[in-house]
This record gives C-alpha cells, structure tokens and sequence, in this order.
C-alpha cells in the first residue's frame, strides 16, 4: 500500500526517510522534505515507525491517520 505522509518540519524529511528505509519500507521524499510518499505493508508500521523516532528525539510529533492512504506528524492535539 502507499501512504502520503505529511511532516509539520520539512527539515526532518532527509532523516526520517532514512529511519523508514531502515525499517524495511520503502520512501520517496516529496516536496522539497515536508512529505513522503511510502510504500509499506500496512499503515500500522508506518504509524509505529513515526512514533517511535518523534519519541526517540524527544519531539511532541505524533501520527494521525487522516484516512487510509494519508497521515501527518503533527503535534498532538490538546
């Protein structure tokens, strides 16, 4: 499946790119770094992926799944 995913920081673009090809997903980077076009298995991995670098970085970024082929790393909502 693809999935479009949208980050609140174009400079994170490069390295989370990197951290999903790590993974095991595939990734194009989009838009000059502020998005991705990544082709996985399922939008879980994604989610936990994202996840987990936000946190291993001390960022307030988490995933939302916008609908099945698209999320954001967006602060959370509060």
């Amino acid at each position: 499946m693809t999935i479009a995913v949208e980050l609140t920081r174009a400079v994170d673009g490069p390295e989370v790119k990197a951290m999903l090809e790590a993974g095991g997903v595939k990734v194009e980077l989009k838009d000059g770094g502020s998005s991705l076009r990544v082709r996985a298995d399922n939008a879980e991995t994604v989610s936990h992926l994202l996840e987990g670098w936000a946190a291993e970085r001390g960022l307030p970024f988490v995933p939302l799944q916008l609908d099945g082929s698209s999320m954001v790393l967006v602060p959370p909502a509060g």
